[in-house]
């Protein structure tokens, strides 16, 4: 799918020093996917099994990701232990793969998604990313000069660089102190796992979530769902992404943050927004376990380390 973005991508990321190796089907095309779910996941076990591979990133995300999960071999994901690297739907695939004890996952950019726009990928997309697989130590996340929600028709309109702005810094909606293991995803793309076998522990996990083109209207029953199975309870503090393409309600309604303060009454945590990740560029890359510390005066949030507060 998307021949001409795949092509770019494997051509950035040889650039960037990566030898990249395309999945069987990565080009393929069958209804909304690449293949049938069963392929994809055979597509992910070829890799697995190659030891000159040293980490799997998406292509892509869509709507099917959930499909695969039946499919995947969790056992060879666990022994194989290189980092998966994916975002919006693909959060599905990684939350279940945490479910099932996988330990390298990662938060982060995809080969099409990100590598394949018309004028490369974004520096600090790839720095983060580099970051974060070549870790020795704590990483404090910086923040971009700026950023872009321009998301043209892939391989018909993006034969164009992304028009960008100047990014407006990270906000507290609420100041407080949290460490835990980090879990980041899209709202909406892991909704669906809620009472299926691959929904993972999120006791004391720092949450890094976002959304997409939507209003508040439709944030309140998915935050509402998290509330009321006891899940938003359980977790350290809470990250919101930069917002892209932000709906209004039907009533005219834009308080976005009103509705996050309202989902989160009550509970003790601090709670940070407007953090550059997921459908937004550019985007920091989260590695899944990884002990994150969030510090909110002023705001400093850290991969790896920790004050032992």
């Amino acid at each position: 799918m998307f021949p001409l973005r795949m092509m770019r991508a494997l051509s950035a990321l040889r650039r960037l020093g990566w030898d990249p190796v395309p999945a069987p089907h990565a080009l393929d095309s069958h209804r909304m996917s690449a293949a049938t779910p069963a392929e994809v996941a055979e597509d992910l076990h070829v890799l697995l099994r190659d030891d000159s591979i040293g980490a799997v990133m998406a292509t892509a995300g869509g709507y099917t990701a959930m499909e695969i999960l039946p499919w995947i071999d969790y056992e060879l994901v666990r022994s194989r232990n290189i980092p998966i690297i994916g975002y919006s739907d693909v959060t599905a695939v990684l939350w279940a793969m945490l479910s099932q004890g996988a330990l390298s996952l990662v938060h982060g950019p995809m080969a099409v998604s990100e590598f394949g726009h018309f004028q490369g990928p974004f520096p600090y997309t790839f720095e983060s990313l580099r970051a974060v697989l070549a870790r020795t130590g704590p990483i404090t996340l910086w923040q971009p000069d700026e950023w872009t929600d321009d998301d043209p028709w892939w391989d018909r309109d993006d034969q164009r660089s992304l028009r960008v702005q100047s990014a407006s810094p990270w906000r507290v909606l609420r100041h407080g102190h949290a460490e835990g293991p980090l879990l980041a995803g899209c709202l909406f793309a892991v909704a669906p796992l809620f009472g299926t076998p691959y929904w993972p522990d999120v006791e004391g996990k720092v949450l890094f979530i976002e959304d997409f083109g939507v209003g508040p209207d439709q944030l309140v029953p998915a935050l509402s769902q998290w509330r009321y199975s006891g899940h938003l309870d359980k977790v350290s503090g809470v990250v919101f992404a930069r917002r892209g393409r932000p709906g209004g309600a039907a009533t005219g309604c834009t308080d976005f943050d009103g509705t996050v303060l309202s989902a989160f009454e009550g509970l003790d945590i601090p709670i940070v927004t407007d953090v550059d990740f997921g459908h937004t560029e550019p985007m920091l890359s989260l590695p899944f376990g990884e002990r994150v510390c969030i510090s909110t005066d002023p705001l400093v949030i850290t991969l790896g380390g920790g004050s032992g507060k």
